[in-house]
């Protein structure tokens, strides 16, 4: 940029570096730390993205081998072999799941002959098979287990049939392998429950008012690709739900 001055000969204009502001600078950290964080989860592979996506799966300890639970459910065609698969670092093409299925994965831990063993549970059939969730969800494993549970947003009709009815009957379930937990150990009963709750606080305002379920449930939304393009005000809806019954359990 330039200007005339009085001699008519052009003058350039030195730019004024712009400043930022500390929220500026904020956001610019902020990011900067997340950046950081999926390199370094992206660099662990599939298999511990999805350990860290689902607390449940690993545990970390040097003296022994920990084997840990997932149980998969969703509704029909909603893309949980593929997440199964793509967890276990398999390149598989995926088939029609039959009633109730079974794998496993397992990793090295610290160079050494240990191996963490992760048993992973898929539910076929949507919400027509859910009295067999009593087969995977026990006592022995009830410490060590999370709960993943795949809607298709593509389908928003689907949705809340889907997750109110899983929801219920893995509630159910819960609780009576708590209680049966209970009578023959009743300190790692109380720990589980309580681990739950440390994860709200004492002074959460809606305490009072939430059904927890008290083991770790990840609700994944599916064919994102589809659900991107819906009217604005209908996937507004759609996840202002999705955050309800997430934090509601």
């Amino acid at each position: 940029m330039s200007f005339d001055d009085e001699d008519g000969k052009e003058t350039p204009i030195k730019s004024i570096p712009q400043t930022k502001c500390i929220w500026d600078l904020c956001i610019q950290a902020t990011e900067r730390a997340e950046l950081n964080t999926n390199r370094e989860i992206d660099s662990k592979g599939p298999f511990l993205k999805a350990c860290l996506m689902f607390p449940g799966v690993v545990q970390e300890n040097s003296n022994k081998s920990v084997e840990s639970t997932m149980f998969v459910v969703g509704a029909k065609s909603a893309a949980k072999t593929s997440i199964i698969l793509r967890f276990l670092d398999r390149d598989e093409q995926p088939k029609p799941t039959t009633a109730l299925e079974y794998t496993f994965g397992r990793r090295s831990k610290n160079n050494n002959m240990l191996k963490d063993v992760a048993h992973v549970w898929e539910l076929g059939g949507g919400i027509a098979l859910s009295n067999l969730i009593e087969v995977p969800i026990t006592k022995q494993c009830v410490k060590n287990l999370s709960v993943v549970i795949c809607v298709d947003l593509s389908k928003p009709e689907t949705i809340w049939t889907t997750l109110e009815s899983l929801l219920n009957t893995i509630k159910l379930r819960v609780k009576k392998v708590i209680a049966e937990l209970k009578r023959d150990c009743p300190s790692e009963a109380n720990q589980l429950v309580a681990e739950c709750l440390a994860r709200y606080g004492p002074d959460h305002p809606d305490k009072d008012n939430l059904d927890i379920i008290p083991v770790p449930i990840t609700i994944i939304g599916t064919k994102y690709d589809e659900f991107q393009n819906f009217d604005p005000e209908k996937k507004k809806i759609i996840s202002k739900t999705l955050r309800y019954v997430a934090h509601h359990h």
